[in-house]
């Protein structure tokens, strides 16, 4: 970042916790304190504002080291903030036991390992939009590509995650805006809280059509297993989800964890799954096994085509018109395959054809 960057990150951060700025010098900016810091009527915080300067980025140093020391911040964390423009996702671990145990490293692996396929789906989400979904997106590798996983300290119970903020996740297009980092970062700890709050501590919750409906911008089963995953690798101790930047602090808490509260997240994934419907794009190939009218003149006309979705064997029924029809039953008859280029509803062990774009003997 360039030192004008630099300088309006540390000026909206300290303006973000309540510092005013009071008058300007040839080469400082002066801040009063806000009140809650208890601080003497006379103490000024001095912003060098010399940003043209070549070597602002290591003048600035001595300032970040300051509000360092009033918030009792790490400085490395307020380095990657202001002058990288990132932010931190940190998880905190809060057990006794654990706390006195000296947590092994394998702890610590799957704590690593289940937060970056968490990071990964919350990505997914914020690009795909849908509830439920299989196909990975490659953006979700490109934000991962992004994030820098911190060292943990000795015997420390703080894991850290630089991540991405400004930078373009998912390029934009004539109809939709671009997607930043920042977006990513805010779904996660935004569906985390929903999580934790509105699920965990509800035995058995089979939401309601309206409860769905109200937070659908928030329901993800795939980043909803991917916490219970992660709780479920943790031993189930309570755990703090923080996301800091430079106007931004978030906290999601995850309290009195127990197995019974996190497998119920099965049931709540489980009445998500039945209530929606799984529809998306596939281009499938496939052999006509049943002609389920023969008529070309009916306006029923319907096939089944046996064909592979995501690996997996599957049935599609689809409906023709009548031209369609008299290529599907030769094909039929000769044994020939048939592709299909459709949009797809997931129903049980079939699929329905909801649109169909393109349908032709191979």
């Amino acid at each position: 970042m360039n030192g004008r960057e630099i300088y309006r990150n540390i000026m909206t951060f300290l303006i973000g916790r309540g510092w005013e700025k009071q008058t300007s010098t040839v080469k400082y900016d002066l801040f009063c304190p806000p009140a809650e810091l208890n601080f003497s009527p006379t103490y000024k915080f001095y912003l060098y504002n010399q940003y043209d300067r070549s070597h602002y980025e290591k003048d600035i140093l001595k300032e970040i080291d300051i509000i360092a020391q009033i918030y009792r911040e790490d400085i490395d964390e307020l380095v990657s903030i202001l002058i990288e423009g990132r932010q931190i996702l940190t998880f905190h671990i809060e057990d006794e036991m654990i706390r006195n145990g000296r947590p092994s490293i394998p702890f610590f692996s799957n704590l690593i390992s289940k937060s970056k396929d968490l990071l990964s789906e919350a990505a997914n989400f914020t690009v795909l939009q849908k509830q439920h979904f299989f196909d990975k997106q490659e953006e979700a590798e490109r934000y991962l590509n992004h994030c820098n996983f911190f060292k943990n300290d000795v015997g420390s119970l703080i894991t850290k995650i630089q991540l991405p903020n400004q930078e373009e996740i998912k390029q934009g297009t004539l109809f939709e805006k671009a997607i930043r980092g920042h977006q990513i970062n805010e779904k996660l700890i935004e569906v985390t809280s929903f999580v934790n709050d509105q699920i965990l501590d509800k035995a058995n919750f089979q939401p309601e059509d309206d409860f769905l409906l109200e937070h659908q911008n928030l329901i993800s089963i795939n980043v909803t297993n991917s916490l219970k995953n992660l709780y479920h690798s943790i031993d189930y101790v309570d755990m703090e989800v923080a996301l800091k930047g430079i106007t931004t602090q978030q906290v999601a808490k995850a309290r009195n964890l127990n197995k019974e509260k996190v497998t119920q997240l099965n049931t709540f994934s489980q009445t998500v799954r039945e209530k929606m419907k799984e529809i998306s794009n596939h281009e499938v190939y496939g052999k006509i096994v049943k002609l389920q009218s023969k008529n070309v003149e009916e306006d029923e006309n319907k096939v089944t085509i046996e064909g592979m979705i995501r690996n997996v064997k599957s049935n599609i029924t689809v409906q023709l018109t009548s031209q369609q029809l008299q290529e599907a039953t030769e094909a039929f008859k000769n044994n020939k395959q048939v592709m299909i280029k459709a949009r797809l509803e997931k129903r049980k062990s079939q699929y329905r054809v909801e649109t169909l774009s393109r349908f032709q003997v191979l």
